[in-house]
């Protein structure tokens, strides 16, 4: 019997694209349990510890710098007072 050399490199292709297929699967699956992980700790963090957990609160954030900017008394008009809280945030 006699291989028939065409077959055998197309063959050889399929192996390598079917590995190359399995593996990039294989490192999407792990990044994704990583993902999921990360997201199971945080919500577990959330539900223990409160919205203190959650450093970024913008509305907390934007009350404290309110806060600051209305005594300091530069400003007057509600529009101004929001948009200096609004850029100082966004600067921090």
């Amino acid at each position: 019997m006699v291989e028939d050399i065409y077959l055998g490199n197309l063959a050889k292709k399929v192996v390598e694209n079917l590995d190359l297929v399995k593996q990039k699967e294989i490192i999407s699956l792990k990044q994704e349990i990583k993902n999921l992980k990360a997201e199971v700790k945080y919500e577990r963090e959330l539900r223990i510890k409160g919205t203190a957990y959650h450093p970024t609160d913008y509305h907390a954030r934007f009350k404290e710098m309110m806060s600051v900017i209305k005594k300091e008394n530069k400003l007057t008009d509600l529009f101004d007072m929001v948009d200096e809280a609004q850029r100082r945030l966004k600067n921090d």
